[in-house]
């Protein structure tokens, strides 16, 4: 076999061999978890082996483990409709992942839940639909979702009864005229309340086969991207995006802080009147914080909590029935994945969060700044991260022994 010939094989052959990033990888990485080249210039809990799964995934938000090396993830595309697309990630153990497109032309996507039934449900800014896979396709649930503003992401979750919840963010930041929505007042901010509530979390129950009927649950929550449900209570926890400024359209790296609510039917959880416990803006007519529902916990301003999970089986005793979530933020306290330990009576948060991955900024030579978006548990207790500023899928795999 000539020379020429020989080079010309093996390359392809390391072509085909390729992970799924096309370039070398903006994270340092050293060693394995699980066959997967395993990041070590992160801070990782030292219960957990950290990997780089797979890159160039466009701007990937949710993700969903329908198998132990068989995964789904929506690539958002960007903020344009219609540049979204459905991802399929499978590989065979200790090999890379082989990425898949499995739908293009999505508006938005972003949201991914399986039911108690194991259909596939996906969001898009106006819809649910259920994802068919062989061959793809969408069949659409509950359609005409509003999508303007600026939070039209959807993300949702399926309670005990089949309902979903779904995210309606507000149009605006704080109330002020956006997008073709009209600003608030001093009467009040006519785009949250009423029959048909932004910045809500909203009941979408089964009435047959082919038809949901929809209502809001609770309102005065600006941006409910984090939802979960804690298994032994079915409570609903929200992870509040709170507003980008303060009143007079002023911005505080501090303030005003993000939140973790307790989700009840009925209850106005403050926006844009109140955020956390004081922080009063009274331009919509608002007197006091103490007129809505207060925050369970505070979560630190900008920090931007997308993505929320409890660990369950198979997570590390430390953290088992905690509340994972991704901080995506690019302000100090964003960029981080987090765990929130939850007690064994009452259900309700304890103590502060406290970090799975940090020092997630961007050192030169080592990692960028990460920016995760969603997370996901597989069967073996795995979490699944997304994160849509460097286009990544990460593996955090508990080590075996602890």
């Amino acid at each position: 076999m000539s020379l020429t010939i020989r080079h010309a094989l093996c390359t392809l052959a390391a072509l085909l061999a390729a992970p799924a990033w096309a370039e070398p990888p903006a994270y340092r990485t050293q060693g394995q978890c699980d066959g997967l080249p395993a990041i070590t210039s992160l801070q990782v809990a030292p219960e957990f082996c950290l990997a780089l799964a797979a890159s160039n995934l466009g701007r990937p938000r949710g993700v969903l483990a329908l198998g132990p090396n068989h995964l789904l993830v929506t690539d958002m595309g960007n903020w344009n409709p219609g540049r979204g697309r459905l991802l399929e990630l499978t590989r065979e153990p200790g090999k890379p992942f082989k990425v898949t497109v499995l739908l293009k032309g999505l508006d938005r996507p972003h949201g991914l839940r399986k039911d108690a039934q194991g259909r596939v449900l996906l969001a898009e800014t106006h819809r649910i639909s259920q994802v068919e896979l062989n061959p793809a396709r969408l069949a659409p649930l509950i359609a005409d979702l509003p999508a303007q503003g600026r939070h039209p992401l959807k993300s949702f979750v399926i309670d005990a009864t089949g309902a979903l919840l779904i995210n309606v963010g507000s149009p605006s930041d704080h109330c002020e005229a956006f997008d073709g929505v009209d600003a608030g007042n001093d009467k009040g901010c006519p785009q949250t309340g009423g029959k048909a509530p932004w910045a809500a979390v909203w009941k979408y129950t089964p009435k047959n086969a082919t038809a949901w009927e929809g209502q809001p649950l609770a309102w005065g929550l600006r941006n409910s991207v984090g939802l979960a449900i804690q298994p032994e209570t079915g409570e609903l926890w929200q992870a509040e995006n709170s507003r980008d400024t303060l009143a007079g359209d002023q911005y505080d790296k501090g303030s005003p802080p993000d939140e973790l609510n307790r989700v009840e039917a009925g209850k106005h959880y403050g926006w844009p009147h109140c955020t956390g416990n004081d922080v009063l803006d009274n331009s919509y007519g608002a007197g006091s914080c103490k007129d809505f529902t207060a925050p369970a916990r505070l979560i630190p301003a900008h920090a931007a909590p997308l993505g929320m999970l409890f660990y369950g089986k198979g997570a590390p005793a430390k953290w088992q029935g905690s509340l994972v979530m991704t901080w995506h933020g690019y302000q100090p306290s964003g960029h981080r994945l987090m765990a929130w330990r939850f007690d064994d009576k009452k259900h309700h948060p304890v103590g502060e969060p406290l970090p799975l991955i940090e020092g997630w900024d961007a050192q030169k030579g080592k990692h960028p700044m990460g920016a995760p978006t969603d997370v996901d548990q597989d069967e073996q207790g795995r979490l699944w991260i997304t994160e849509d500023r460097n286009g990544d899928l990460l593996l955090l795999m508990p080590r075996t022994g602890r």
